[in-house]
């Protein structure tokens, strides 16, 4: 059961991340950044930087979990996948500015230190398990 609801957070904040990022881009139209194929190179690159704890939260997901090690990876994968969406929404809707693309960059960072910690406690979790 956690399994398939943390894949469905994670995916769905992928989506969530992806439609956030490009609104702000507006990469259609005739925006300068968009004339030539460099901005959508960068806008690709920028995508996959944000994207990518999402893609860390299914890997780990797969490794086989003890029973408390579950509840804490499921709290910790919707602490990512929420917090981080909330954190776009907030700089792409309820706070624009200029420099909100800038949570693109930044929130991937935070992301990733809660991800060290959550496999820290996993292997901590499980090596204390075969002693």
């Amino acid at each position: 059961m956690y399994y398939a609801a943390t894949r469905l957070i994670a995916l769905l904040a992928i989506l969530a991340t992806l439609a956030l990022m490009i609104y702000m881009a507006r990469p259609w139209g005739d925006n300068y950044a968009y004339q030539s194929l460099s901005g959508y190179v960068w806008l690709l690159g920028f995508a996959l930087w944000a994207i990518l704890p999402y893609f860390v939260v299914l890997f780990l997901v797969r490794r086989p979990f003890q029973s408390q090690a579950k509840l804490i990876f499921v709290i910790g994968a919707l602490i990512i996948s929420l917090g981080g969406v909330a954190l776009y929404v907030d700089a792409a809707l309820l706070h624009p500015d200029p420099q909100g693309a800038l949570a693109f960059i930044a929130v991937p960072f935070y992301q990733f230190i809660i991800l060290g910690l959550l496999t820290g406690y996993h292997l901590l979790f499980s090596q204390k398990r075969s002693l």
